[in-house]
């Protein structure tokens, strides 16, 4: 059996080296398509990352920016959430087929505070994401969008839309924050987790 421990560096990803970066004009992509190598590498910041990921979006990035500039150093909400979910993780063990870049977003949000953690914690099985599983007899309204997205993002259906997400009324700023960071692990894998730096402004 091989395993793969190569890691890409910053010398790897370096922009100069892109078939989309030209000497005059520097990088012609409309977005990067290297985002998830550079992210492992540690040379993409929570504003690159983010603002790539929605756009064209005017309405959510006026959301956006604001979450952008008060970016805390992590994507987790506190190290308990970290430990949480790192618990969870070691609980279940390790599953090539369940253990997607969508399971992982879902296990973040599952695991962002004590609350939703006792309500929706059982919803991850060793099998993968078993939402049936939830409690939501009275369940915050907070909570309540957490489980809506984290639904969408597994099954792909029936989650919130960029317009949801531009509501303030319908997702606090507090969900919109920890929905974002889990749509990027969903999109680029834990590496995202890895993301330190704020990053400059629009």
């Amino acid at each position: 059996m091989y395993i793969n421990t190569f890691k890409y560096t910053p010398e790897d990803v370096d922009c100069k080296l892109c078939t989309e970066y030209v000497k005059k004009f520097g990088c012609t992509a409309c977005g990067c398509p290297w985002m998830a190598e550079r992210i492992e590498a540690g040379v993409v910041s929570y504003a690159e990352v983010v603002r790539q990921m929605f756009p064209n979006d005017k309405r959510l990035m006026a959301r956006l920016e604001p979450l952008i500039r008060d970016f805390p150093g992590m994507l987790w909400k506190d190290e308990r959430h970290r430990q949480r979910m790192e618990g969870v993780k070691i609980h279940l063990g390790h599953s090539k087929r369940r253990d997607t870049p969508a399971f992982f977003a879902v296990m973040f949000l599952f695991t962002s505070d004590e609350d939703i953690y006792r309500r929706a914690g059982n919803c991850l099985c060793r099998r993968g994401a078993e939402f049936d599983y939830a409690r939501l007899h009275e369940i915050s309204p907070h909570d309540y969008t957490l489980y809506i997205a984290a639904r969408g993002i597994y099954t792909n259906a029936g989650g919130l839309t960029t317009r949801d997400l531009a509501d303030a009324e319908v997702v606090d700023a507090a969900a919109l924050r920890m929905i974002v960071n889990a749509l990027l692990i969903a999109r680029y894998g834990c590496a995202v987790l890895d993301i330190h730096e704020r990053g400059r402004k629009a």
